[in-house]
């Protein structure tokens, strides 16, 4: 006479009652740890690009614009950094790459955007001089997801690129 091996119908309950429990509790934390990295994706993203867009300026010795955008196209009228950004070199100031040489980077949207994460600016587009300072007043681009403020990317007036977030939650400003 054989024995035979296998699971019972109580230790198949048992082993799926223990596995609903752990991804009851899993699952929620997944989606917190998910949202904190898409927000910290999206602020490197942007301050790197920020920074290269700083330094080509340096190195061509010529103005440089990151802005909203997508390719040829140019900036476009808002500040809304959620729909992806564009860098390239300005020389006449026209705000529009007007060559395929001068497009240095397109960045696509972040994971989420439009959904849950929105990066909105305080201002349309940065132009960095050919010192690498930047024209006009700081620029800010906040990164939101839901209706909590997440961090922000600034850039100052001699064209540094600093990263913050907020200590205690606050409200989106976007």
């Amino acid at each position: 006479m054989s024995r035979f091996t296998g699971f019972t119908l109580i230790e198949l309950v048992t082993t799926l009652a223990i596995v609903a429990v752990l991804l009851a509790v899993g699952v929620p934390g997944f989606g917190e740890a998910l949202a904190r990295l898409r927000v910290q994706t999206a602020m490197h993203r942007v301050s790197t690009d920020l920074a290269m867009a700083r330094s080509s300026a340096i190195m061509r010795r010529s103005p440089v614009v990151a802005c909203p955008g997508t390719g040829m196209s140019g900036c476009r009228g808002d500040a809304d950094w959620s729909h992806g950004w564009i860098v390239f070199a300005d020389p006449d100031g026209n705000r529009k790459p007007d060559a395929g040489s001068d497009l240095l980077r397109v960045s696509d949207p972040p994971s989420g955007a439009g959904r849950t994460l929105r990066l909105g600016a305080t201002r349309n587009f940065v132009r960095y001089q050919r010192d690498g300072r930047s024209a006009g007043t700081n620029l800010t681009v906040r990164v939101c997801s839901g209706d909590a403020l997440n961090g922000e990317v600034v850039v100052n007036n001699l064209g540094r690129v600093r990263s913050a977030r907020p200590l205690t939650p606050r409200p989106c400003p976007l």
